[in-house]
């Protein structure tokens, strides 16, 4: 639970909630988890930080290991902030 919001902002996540016919915690939990996913261009930009460190180039099986653990580690994220309430 979030504390303190601003009534203003309040209301205009509830409103975007109707909109999307979703209930506003299950409306903040997508816009949560679309925040912590990588986006394709910080991907990239990481690959091409990692390759100009390096001496040569990534093979194609060593690039998809990059972004198998990039997806994993968003994966941990996304589990420490949405953990499953199927107890």
């Amino acid at each position: 639970m979030i504390r303190n919001i601003d009534d203003e902002v309040h209301a205009r996540l509830k409103a975007k909630a109707a909109d999307a016919d979703k209930s506003l915690e299950q409306y903040v939990r997508d816009v949560l988890a679309r925040e912590v996913q990588p986006t394709k261009e910080k991907l990239l930009a990481k690959a091409q930080e990692i390759r100009s460190r390096s001496k040569r180039t990534m093979t194609a099986d060593e690039y998809q290991a990059f972004i198998d653990e990039m997806k994993a580690e968003r994966d941990a994220r996304l589990d420490f902030l949405l953990p499953d309430n199927a107890d």
